[in-house]
Protein backbone atom coordinates (compact mmCIF):
# COMPACT_ATOMS: atom_id res chain seq x y z
CA UNK A 1 0.00 0.00 0.00
CA UNK A 2 1.40 3.39 -1.03
CA UNK A 3 1.63 6.11 1.59
CA UNK A 4 0.53 9.43 0.09
CA UNK A 5 0.26 13.06 1.18
CA UNK A 6 -2.13 15.30 -0.72
CA UNK A 7 -1.37 19.03 -0.37
CA UNK A 8 -4.39 20.75 -1.81
CA UNK A 9 -6.73 23.70 -2.06
CA UNK A 10 -9.31 23.64 -4.88
CA UNK A 11 -8.34 20.36 -6.59
CA UNK A 12 -11.63 18.56 -5.95
CA UNK A 13 -11.13 15.98 -8.72
CA UNK A 14 -7.81 14.77 -7.31
CA UNK A 15 -9.25 14.76 -3.78
CA UNK A 16 -12.14 12.55 -4.87
CA UNK A 17 -10.04 10.16 -6.94
CA UNK A 18 -7.39 9.66 -4.27
CA UNK A 19 -10.05 8.95 -1.66
CA UNK A 20 -11.62 6.40 -4.02
CA UNK A 21 -8.41 4.37 -4.28
CA UNK A 22 -8.16 1.45 -1.87
CA UNK A 23 -4.45 0.85 -2.52
CA UNK A 24 -3.35 4.08 -0.80
CA UNK A 25 -2.91 5.26 2.74
CA UNK A 26 -3.86 8.90 2.28
CA UNK A 27 -3.26 11.95 4.45
CA UNK A 28 -4.25 15.48 3.46
CA UNK A 29 -3.10 19.02 4.22
CA UNK A 30 -5.61 21.68 3.22
CA UNK A 31 -7.38 24.76 4.56
CA UNK A 32 -10.81 24.76 6.25
CA UNK A 33 -12.48 26.32 3.19
CA UNK A 34 -12.20 22.94 1.46
CA UNK A 35 -13.50 20.76 4.29
CA UNK A 36 -16.37 19.61 2.08
CA UNK A 37 -14.02 17.76 -0.30
CA UNK A 38 -13.17 15.10 2.29
CA UNK A 39 -14.98 12.17 3.87
CA UNK A 40 -15.22 11.76 7.65
CA UNK A 41 -12.79 8.83 7.61
CA UNK A 42 -10.09 10.67 5.62
CA UNK A 43 -7.01 11.77 7.58
CA UNK A 44 -7.10 15.57 7.09
CA UNK A 45 -4.94 18.21 8.77
CA UNK A 46 -6.12 21.81 8.37
CA UNK A 47 -3.78 24.78 8.18
CA UNK A 48 -4.76 28.41 8.01
CA UNK A 49 -2.93 28.94 4.71
CA UNK A 50 -1.56 26.21 2.44
CA UNK A 51 0.73 28.81 0.85
CA UNK A 52 2.54 29.25 4.16
CA UNK A 53 5.49 26.87 3.86
CA UNK A 54 6.19 26.79 7.59
CA UNK A 55 2.61 25.82 8.45
CA UNK A 56 2.67 23.05 5.86
CA UNK A 57 6.09 21.76 6.96
CA UNK A 58 4.99 21.50 10.59
CA UNK A 59 1.77 19.76 9.56
CA UNK A 60 3.74 17.32 7.38
CA UNK A 61 6.10 16.52 10.28
CA UNK A 62 3.12 15.68 12.47
CA UNK A 63 1.50 13.54 9.77
CA UNK A 64 4.69 11.52 9.26
CA UNK A 65 4.41 10.25 12.84
CA UNK A 66 1.33 8.27 11.75
CA UNK A 67 1.78 8.02 7.98
CA UNK A 68 5.36 8.03 6.67
CA UNK A 69 4.28 9.24 3.21
CA UNK A 70 6.46 8.35 0.23
CA UNK A 71 4.63 10.40 -2.41
CA UNK A 72 3.17 13.92 -2.51
CA UNK A 73 0.33 15.02 -4.80
CA UNK A 74 -0.37 18.69 -5.52
CA UNK A 75 -3.29 19.40 -7.89
CA UNK A 76 -3.89 23.13 -7.44
CA UNK A 77 -2.00 26.30 -8.31
CA UNK A 78 -1.89 27.50 -4.71
CA UNK A 79 -0.44 24.25 -3.33
CA UNK A 80 2.38 23.74 -5.85
CA UNK A 81 5.06 25.53 -3.83
CA UNK A 82 4.22 23.88 -0.53
CA UNK A 83 4.17 20.42 -2.08
CA UNK A 84 7.50 21.04 -3.82
CA UNK A 85 8.96 22.25 -0.52
CA UNK A 86 7.74 19.12 1.31
CA UNK A 87 9.24 16.86 -1.36
CA UNK A 88 12.60 18.64 -1.17
CA UNK A 89 12.53 18.80 2.64
CA UNK A 90 11.93 15.07 3.05
CA UNK A 91 13.88 13.92 -0.02
CA UNK A 92 10.78 12.57 -1.77
CA UNK A 93 10.88 12.00 -5.57
CA UNK A 94 8.82 14.24 -7.80
CA UNK A 95 8.63 17.96 -8.45
CA UNK A 96 10.99 19.53 -5.91
CA UNK A 97 10.88 23.09 -4.65
CA UNK A 98 13.10 24.59 -7.35
CA UNK A 99 10.90 23.29 -10.18
CA UNK A 100 7.67 24.03 -8.27
CA UNK A 101 8.85 27.60 -7.69
CA UNK A 102 9.74 27.99 -11.37
CA UNK A 103 6.26 26.82 -12.39
CA UNK A 104 4.39 29.05 -9.93
CA UNK A 105 6.56 32.14 -9.31
CA UNK A 106 6.10 34.22 -12.43
CA UNK A 107 9.28 36.23 -11.89
CA UNK A 108 11.49 33.14 -11.59
CA UNK A 109 9.55 31.52 -14.42
CA UNK A 110 10.18 34.40 -16.81
CA UNK A 111 13.83 34.59 -15.78
CA UNK A 112 14.34 30.95 -16.71
CA UNK A 113 12.31 31.15 -19.92
CA UNK A 114 14.16 34.28 -21.06
CA UNK A 115 17.53 32.71 -20.21
CA UNK A 116 16.59 29.75 -22.42
CA UNK A 117 15.92 32.14 -25.31
CA UNK A 118 12.14 31.72 -25.22
CA UNK A 119 9.88 34.68 -26.09
CA UNK A 120 8.34 36.46 -23.07
CA UNK A 121 7.20 40.03 -22.47
CA UNK A 122 9.89 42.20 -20.85
CA UNK A 123 9.47 42.29 -17.07
CA UNK A 124 10.83 43.77 -13.85
CA UNK A 125 10.59 42.81 -10.18
CA UNK A 126 8.92 45.49 -8.00
CA UNK A 127 9.53 46.35 -4.37
CA UNK A 128 6.18 48.13 -4.13
CA UNK A 129 3.23 49.04 -6.32
CA UNK A 130 4.59 52.57 -6.77
CA UNK A 131 7.85 51.15 -8.18
CA UNK A 132 5.94 50.50 -11.40
CA UNK A 133 6.86 54.07 -12.36
CA UNK A 134 10.56 53.15 -12.40
CA UNK A 135 9.80 49.99 -14.36
CA UNK A 136 7.82 51.99 -16.90
CA UNK A 137 10.86 54.16 -17.61
CA UNK A 138 12.51 51.01 -18.97
CA UNK A 139 9.50 49.13 -20.32
CA UNK A 140 7.39 52.09 -21.45
CA UNK A 141 3.79 52.94 -20.55
CA UNK A 142 1.40 51.24 -20.15
CA UNK A 143 2.65 48.47 -17.87
CA UNK A 144 0.89 45.46 -16.39
CA UNK A 145 1.34 45.03 -12.63
CA UNK A 146 0.50 41.72 -10.96
CA UNK A 147 1.55 39.40 -8.13
CA UNK A 148 4.38 36.98 -8.86
CA UNK A 149 2.25 34.16 -7.48
CA UNK A 150 -1.44 33.49 -7.92
CA UNK A 151 -3.99 32.32 -10.44
CA UNK A 152 -7.37 33.04 -11.99
CA UNK A 153 -6.31 36.41 -13.50
CA UNK A 154 -6.69 37.99 -10.05
CA UNK A 155 -5.10 41.31 -9.04
CA UNK A 156 -3.78 42.14 -12.51
CA UNK A 157 -3.84 45.80 -13.49
CA UNK A 158 -2.96 47.56 -16.73
CA UNK A 159 -1.56 50.94 -15.67
CA UNK A 160 -1.83 53.62 -18.37
CA UNK A 161 0.55 56.29 -17.09
CA UNK A 162 1.98 57.93 -13.99
CA UNK A 163 -1.31 59.64 -13.14
CA UNK A 164 -3.20 56.35 -13.38
CA UNK A 165 -0.55 54.73 -11.16
CA UNK A 166 -1.00 57.43 -8.51
CA UNK A 167 -4.77 56.91 -8.63
CA UNK A 168 -4.49 53.11 -8.26
CA UNK A 169 -1.87 53.38 -5.51
CA UNK A 170 -4.54 54.53 -3.05
CA UNK A 171 -7.52 52.71 -4.57
CA UNK A 172 -9.46 49.98 -2.79
CA UNK A 173 -9.30 48.04 -6.07
CA UNK A 174 -5.56 47.44 -5.65
CA UNK A 175 -5.57 46.91 -1.87
CA UNK A 176 -5.38 43.13 -2.18
CA UNK A 177 -2.38 43.34 -4.51
CA UNK A 178 -0.58 46.02 -2.49
CA UNK A 179 -1.05 44.06 0.75
CA UNK A 180 -0.19 40.71 -0.82
CA UNK A 181 2.52 38.61 0.88
CA UNK A 182 4.08 37.95 -2.53
CA UNK A 183 6.49 39.91 -4.74
CA UNK A 184 5.02 42.01 -7.54
CA UNK A 185 6.20 42.22 -11.09
CA UNK A 186 5.66 44.71 -13.91
CA UNK A 187 5.52 43.62 -17.53
CA UNK A 188 5.39 45.55 -20.73
CA UNK A 189 1.83 45.86 -22.00
CA UNK A 190 1.32 43.54 -24.97
CA UNK A 191 -1.45 43.98 -27.51
CA UNK A 192 -2.79 40.42 -27.69
CA UNK A 193 -4.46 39.36 -30.90
CA UNK A 194 -5.30 35.79 -29.89
CA UNK A 195 -4.59 33.74 -26.77
CA UNK A 196 -3.96 29.99 -26.78
CA UNK A 197 -3.40 27.35 -24.15
CA UNK A 198 -1.34 24.20 -24.51
CA UNK A 199 -1.93 21.27 -22.16
CA UNK A 200 0.68 18.54 -21.97
CA UNK A 201 1.64 15.26 -20.34
CA UNK A 202 5.26 14.59 -19.32
CA UNK A 203 6.25 11.05 -18.37
CA UNK A 204 9.74 9.80 -17.51
CA UNK A 205 11.32 13.06 -18.70
CA UNK A 206 9.57 13.05 -22.09
CA UNK A 207 6.67 15.12 -23.39
CA UNK A 208 4.27 12.39 -24.49
CA UNK A 209 1.39 14.62 -25.51
CA UNK A 210 0.50 18.30 -25.97
CA UNK A 211 -2.79 19.76 -27.18
CA UNK A 212 -3.34 23.35 -28.34
CA UNK A 213 -6.62 25.22 -27.87
CA UNK A 214 -7.68 28.75 -28.74
CA UNK A 215 -9.54 31.01 -26.30
CA UNK A 216 -12.73 32.63 -27.62
CA UNK A 217 -11.31 35.94 -26.34
CA UNK A 218 -8.02 36.68 -24.52
CA UNK A 219 -8.68 35.96 -20.85
CA UNK A 220 -8.11 39.44 -19.43
CA UNK A 221 -10.52 40.87 -21.99
CA UNK A 222 -13.16 38.22 -21.26
CA UNK A 223 -13.39 38.35 -17.45
CA UNK A 224 -17.04 38.46 -16.44
CA UNK A 225 -18.19 37.72 -19.98
CA UNK A 226 -17.64 34.93 -22.52
CA UNK A 227 -14.79 32.68 -21.36
CA UNK A 228 -13.87 29.41 -23.02
CA UNK A 229 -11.72 27.81 -25.69
CA UNK A 230 -11.78 25.27 -28.51
CA UNK A 231 -9.27 22.75 -29.81
CA UNK A 232 -6.94 23.47 -32.71
CA UNK A 233 -6.18 20.54 -35.06
CA UNK A 234 -2.94 18.73 -34.22
CA UNK A 235 -1.61 19.31 -37.75
CA UNK A 236 -2.19 23.08 -37.71
CA UNK A 237 1.17 24.86 -38.36
CA UNK A 238 0.63 27.39 -35.55
CA UNK A 239 -0.29 24.59 -33.15
CA UNK A 240 2.97 22.88 -34.05
CA UNK A 241 4.89 26.08 -33.25
CA UNK A 242 3.10 26.42 -29.89
CA UNK A 243 3.85 22.78 -29.02
CA UNK A 244 7.53 23.44 -29.73
CA UNK A 245 7.42 26.39 -27.30
CA UNK A 246 5.72 24.13 -24.77
CA UNK A 247 8.41 21.46 -25.02
CA UNK A 248 11.17 24.04 -24.68
CA UNK A 249 9.47 25.59 -21.64
CA UNK A 250 9.16 22.17 -19.96
CA UNK A 251 12.90 21.63 -20.45
CA UNK A 252 13.80 25.15 -19.28
CA UNK A 253 11.81 24.84 -16.04
CA UNK A 254 12.93 21.29 -15.27
CA UNK A 255 9.77 19.19 -15.33
CA UNK A 256 10.42 15.44 -15.67
CA UNK A 257 6.97 14.11 -14.82
CA UNK A 258 3.49 15.58 -14.55
CA UNK A 259 1.13 17.77 -16.54
CA UNK A 260 1.35 21.31 -17.89
CA UNK A 261 -0.93 24.21 -18.70
CA UNK A 262 0.78 26.85 -20.87
CA UNK A 263 -0.66 30.22 -21.95
CA UNK A 264 0.60 31.68 -25.25
CA UNK A 265 -0.19 35.07 -26.82
CA UNK A 266 -0.22 35.75 -30.56
CA UNK A 267 0.96 39.32 -31.13
CA UNK A 268 2.01 41.43 -34.09
CA UNK A 269 5.61 40.55 -33.24
CA UNK A 270 4.99 36.81 -32.99
CA UNK A 271 4.19 34.35 -30.22
CA UNK A 272 4.91 35.14 -26.57
CA UNK A 273 4.72 32.78 -23.61
CA UNK A 274 2.46 34.24 -20.93
CA UNK A 275 2.99 31.69 -18.17
CA UNK A 276 3.04 27.95 -17.58
CA UNK A 277 2.03 25.80 -14.63
CA UNK A 278 2.50 22.14 -13.72
CA UNK A 279 -1.13 21.35 -12.89
CA UNK A 280 -4.24 20.68 -15.01
CA UNK A 281 -5.99 23.61 -16.63
CA UNK A 282 -8.96 24.86 -14.61
CA UNK A 283 -12.59 25.55 -15.32
CA UNK A 284 -13.23 22.47 -17.44
CA UNK A 285 -10.07 22.67 -19.58
CA UNK A 286 -8.85 19.31 -18.27
CA UNK A 287 -12.25 17.85 -19.21
CA UNK A 288 -11.94 19.37 -22.70
CA UNK A 289 -8.55 17.69 -23.20
CA UNK A 290 -9.81 14.34 -21.89
CA UNK A 291 -12.96 14.49 -24.02
CA UNK A 292 -11.24 15.50 -27.25
CA UNK A 293 -7.97 13.56 -27.06
CA UNK A 294 -8.66 10.73 -24.61
CA UNK A 295 -5.80 11.92 -22.37
CA UNK A 296 -6.98 12.75 -18.84
CA UNK A 297 -4.67 15.33 -17.20
CA UNK A 298 -5.91 14.40 -13.73
CA UNK A 299 -5.00 10.75 -14.28
CA UNK A 300 -1.54 11.68 -15.56
CA UNK A 301 -0.95 14.05 -12.63
CA UNK A 302 -1.91 11.47 -10.00
CA UNK A 303 -0.05 8.57 -11.59
CA UNK A 304 3.20 10.49 -12.10
CA UNK A 305 2.97 11.89 -8.56
CA UNK A 306 2.72 8.33 -7.27
CA UNK A 307 5.87 7.32 -9.13
CA UNK A 308 3.97 5.46 -11.84
CA UNK A 309 4.35 5.73 -15.63
CA UNK A 310 0.86 6.16 -17.10
CA UNK A 311 0.20 5.17 -20.67
CA UNK A 312 -0.64 8.22 -22.78
CA UNK A 313 -2.93 6.86 -25.46
CA UNK A 314 -4.11 9.69 -27.72
CA UNK A 315 -7.52 9.05 -29.33
CA UNK A 316 -8.62 12.35 -30.88
CA UNK A 317 -12.28 12.70 -31.85
CA UNK A 318 -13.36 14.29 -35.13
CA UNK A 319 -14.02 18.00 -35.53
CA UNK A 320 -13.51 20.71 -32.91
CA UNK A 321 -14.39 20.52 -29.25
CA UNK A 322 -14.95 23.51 -27.00
CA UNK A 323 -15.34 24.30 -23.32
CA UNK A 324 -17.65 27.16 -22.30
CA UNK A 325 -17.30 28.56 -18.77
CA UNK A 326 -20.78 29.47 -17.50
CA UNK A 327 -20.58 33.12 -16.31
CA UNK A 328 -21.12 33.91 -12.62
CA UNK A 329 -21.84 37.55 -11.70
CA UNK A 330 -21.59 38.77 -8.11
CA UNK A 331 -24.61 38.51 -5.81
CA UNK A 332 -27.16 35.91 -4.77
CA UNK A 333 -28.33 33.58 -7.53
CA UNK A 334 -32.10 33.82 -7.91
CA UNK A 335 -32.41 32.11 -11.30
CA UNK A 336 -30.09 29.64 -13.07
CA UNK A 337 -30.27 27.36 -16.11
CA UNK A 338 -30.41 23.65 -15.27
CA UNK A 339 -27.98 21.09 -16.62
CA UNK A 340 -30.88 19.36 -18.40
CA UNK A 341 -31.80 22.54 -20.27
CA UNK A 342 -28.22 23.08 -21.43
CA UNK A 343 -27.74 19.43 -22.51
CA UNK A 344 -30.59 19.87 -24.99
CA UNK A 345 -28.69 22.54 -26.96
CA UNK A 346 -26.96 21.74 -30.28
CA UNK A 347 -23.49 20.20 -30.10
CA UNK A 348 -23.48 19.83 -26.30
CA UNK A 349 -21.70 16.68 -25.10
CA UNK A 350 -21.33 17.31 -21.36
CA UNK A 351 -22.63 19.78 -18.75
CA UNK A 352 -21.61 20.49 -15.17
CA UNK A 353 -23.62 23.08 -13.25
CA UNK A 354 -21.96 23.37 -9.85
CA UNK A 355 -23.80 26.37 -8.41
CA UNK A 356 -27.33 26.49 -7.00
CA UNK A 357 -30.07 29.05 -6.60
CA UNK A 358 -29.50 30.82 -3.30
CA UNK A 359 -25.70 30.70 -3.39
CA UNK A 360 -23.90 34.00 -2.83
CA UNK A 361 -20.74 35.31 -4.50
CA UNK A 362 -19.18 38.43 -2.99
CA UNK A 363 -15.60 38.13 -4.23
CA UNK A 364 -14.08 39.76 -7.28
CA UNK A 365 -15.07 38.25 -10.61
CA UNK A 366 -12.08 36.75 -12.44
CA UNK A 367 -11.43 34.15 -15.16
CA UNK A 368 -12.12 31.24 -12.79
CA UNK A 369 -15.47 32.61 -11.53
CA UNK A 370 -18.18 30.40 -12.99
CA UNK A 371 -21.23 28.31 -12.17
CA UNK A 372 -19.88 25.36 -14.15
CA UNK A 373 -18.97 24.51 -17.71
CA UNK A 374 -20.30 23.00 -20.93
CA UNK A 375 -18.43 20.88 -23.48
CA UNK A 376 -19.44 21.12 -27.14
CA UNK A 377 -18.39 19.40 -30.35
CA UNK A 378 -18.93 20.30 -34.01
CA UNK A 379 -17.32 19.43 -37.36
CA UNK A 380 -15.85 22.90 -37.94
CA UNK A 381 -14.65 25.98 -36.09
CA UNK A 382 -17.54 27.98 -37.57
CA UNK A 383 -20.10 25.51 -36.26
CA UNK A 384 -18.50 25.59 -32.81
CA UNK A 385 -18.93 29.38 -32.88
CA UNK A 386 -22.60 28.94 -33.81
CA UNK A 387 -23.13 26.48 -30.94
CA UNK A 388 -21.41 28.85 -28.51
CA UNK A 389 -23.66 31.70 -29.67
CA UNK A 390 -26.74 29.52 -29.13
CA UNK A 391 -25.52 28.59 -25.66
CA UNK A 392 -24.89 32.23 -24.80
CA UNK A 393 -28.45 33.11 -25.78
CA UNK A 394 -29.94 30.19 -23.87
CA UNK A 395 -27.96 30.39 -20.62
CA UNK A 396 -29.90 32.10 -17.84
CA UNK A 397 -28.47 33.48 -14.64
CA UNK A 398 -29.99 36.25 -12.58
CA UNK A 399 -28.45 37.54 -9.40
CA UNK A 400 -29.44 40.09 -6.81
CA UNK A 401 -27.05 42.16 -4.72
CA UNK A 402 -27.72 42.81 -1.07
Amino acid sequence: MKRVLLVNTSGDVAARRLQDRTDLRLSVITSPNYRGFYRPETDVTYVENVEDLTQVRLAALEIRRRNAFEHVVSPSEYSLQAAGYVRSYFGIPGIGYEAANAFSNKYVMKQKLAAAGLPVARFRLLGSFEDAADAARELGWPVVVKPALGGGSEDIFAVRDAAHLAELASSERTASLRNSPYPMIAEEFVDIGTEYHCDGAVVDGEVRFASVSKYFTPLLQAVGDLVGSYTVPLDDPLAKEIRELHDAAVAALGLTGGVTHLEVFETAGGLLIGEVSCRPGGGGIADLVAHHHGVDPWHVLIETSLGESPAVDVRTVDGCSAVYFLPRPQGTIVELSTAEELRALPGVTHVEVRAKVGEVETGAVHSATQTGFVLLNAPTEAEVAAHVAALTRAYRIRTERA
